[in-house]
């Protein structure tokens, strides 16, 4: 289903209707719903995006879901650059490197992280 881009307050995501939405630049936004939430992308972004992280079993057609696959996109566009401030933007970009250490180690390369040694391979 396609949405627009950028979403408002209001409109519909896959975890329903959208509460919060924070932009993360110009072609990403943070959006929190009542139950769920995550990253959503413009389709000029999601182009620039490695085509193997573009979409996962939980995300698709530039949304990203908050739990593990949100780190994808957060890494793959560089979206540590339009945090607030640099202590918030260390902060969230090391947690998307373990992430994506954990979760998507197969895309780890992809993002320009390095696997854990001896860590779970999941797909």
């Amino acid at each position: 289903m396609l949405y627009p881009f950028p979403p408002i307050r209001g409109s519909s995501s896959p975890w329903g209707p959208i509460q919060t939405i924070r932009a993360l630049g110009p072609d990403a936004v943070e959006v929190m719903t009542a139950s769920h939430g995550g990253l959503r992308v413009s389709l000029a972004a999601l182009m620039r995006m490695p085509e193997p992280v573009r979409a996962t079993a939980y995300s698709q057609d530039g949304w990203f879901e908050e739990d593990c696959d949100w780190a994808l996109a957060y890494l793959a566009l560089g979206l540590d650059g339009h945090e607030p401030d640099a202590a918030r933007a260390a902060e969230v970009r090391a947690a998307a490197v373990r992430t994506v250490q954990r979760h998507h180690p197969p895309h780890a390369a992809l993002l320009g992280v390095s696997p854990v040694a001896g860590g779970p391979d999941h797909g």
